[in-house]
């Protein structure tokens, strides 16, 4: 939930504890370190405040005590938090911003709100935090609250719900099956609470916290979505697109939030390529038109299916016929 990226580093585990006395106006930066363990810090390493740099702290009641643990992978973050009654916005700028969270409310209570109204929501208190939200803010009620948050990377969260948009048709009322989360939820909490350990161990656990998050993301805002594989996302969009003259790869791979290299990979893994499936959606809607339409010259098909030129049309055309002539599909 917090933005830890300059101590945070990829593949790497860190606990952090924070404790503050005081009035009940204050910032992070005034949070005092009570203790700091990482895998590769001395101990002796003096506690950097810009560790939870993004969270600004509006009111902090009771004990006046913060209690946050994290485990960081590359795609993946977890965070186990203990704080009283509090509210803090937590500022979604730079990496933090592209970020999907997902947060669980164990004990207490929490609210969750943001300008934009983005914050899709499941009973009994799980909230989730699309990539691309303004800032947020948490209010949480009770004298004791314990949260959990599962942060993922915007690219490993559209290859899992890429129309996650699609959950505003089902009903937020629905409740959760909140006894099957409880073994994925262990597993945050447990990770969260490991002190140095091995780098044999973090390549392990990395591997798990994938599919965990995972887990935790189609578990509480999968149902009713199409959870499509990359490749067909990538079919439907070029089947959708294929009369505009600059679709490419790289456009492809804007549009899915992830890079042209992944996008290459499942499109191999298909054994196809990007200029095949085009090419394919293209000369399918020519041979549609022409047969639609007879009175429409190749100029004017051509035109309207995306080809550059009559000679490509043609080309293309012929290509097509003689492979599909010969039993073999013509992509």
């Amino acid at each position: 939930m917090f933005d830890r990226n300059d101590l945070l580093r990829n593949g790497k585990l860190r606990n952090v504890r924070f404790a503050k006395q005081g009035n009940d106006s204050v910032r992070t930066n005034d949070i005092k370190a009570t203790d700091y363990t990482s895998s590769d810090h001395d101990p002796s390493h003096q506690y950097d405040p810009n560790a939870v740099g993004n969270a600004h702290f509006q009111t902090l009641g009771g004990q006046k005590k913060i209690s946050s643990r994290a485990a960081v992978f590359p795609e993946v973050s977890f965070s186990h938090i203990s704080l009283p009654a509090t509210v803090f916005d937590w500022k979604r700028e730079g990496p933090t911003a592209k970020m999907a969270t997902m947060t669980f409310q164990l004990h207490g209570h929490v609210e969750i709100s943001t300008q934009d109204n983005k914050i899709l929501r499941r009973n009994p208190g799980v909230f989730l935090i699309p990539p691309d939200t303004g800032d947020v803010v948490f209010k949480t009620t009770a004298p004791a609250n314990e949260l959990i948050g599962v942060s993922l990377s915007s690219r490993l969260f559209a290859t899992i719900l890429p129309d996650y948009k699609t959950y505003s048709m089902m009903g937020q009322s629905s409740k959760l099956d909140v006894v099957s989360l409880q073994p994925l939820l262990a597993f945050v909490v447990s990770a969260c609470n490991l002190n140095n350990p091995h780098s044999q161990m973090v390549d392990t656990l990395e591997t798990v916290a994938d599919g965990v998050a995972r887990s935790l993301l189609i578990a509480c805002f999968g149902q009713g979505m199409s959870v499509m594989p990359l490749i067909e996302r990538v079919r439907k969009y070029v089947s959708e697109n294929y009369t505009d003259p600059t679709l490419s790869v790289t456009k492809t791979a804007e549009h899915e939030n992830v890079s042209v290299r992944t996008v290459q990979l499942a499109l191999q893994e298909a054994d196809t390529n990007f200029t095949s499936l085009v090419r394919r959606a293209r000369t399918e809607a020519a041979l549609e038109l022409r047969k639609s339409q007879p009175s429409l010259t190749l100029v004017e098909i051509g035109d309207r299916c995306g080809f550059g030129s009559v000679s490509s049309l043609r080309r293309a055309l012929k290509v097509y016929e003689e492979v599909k002539s010969s039993g073999v599909d013509p992509e």
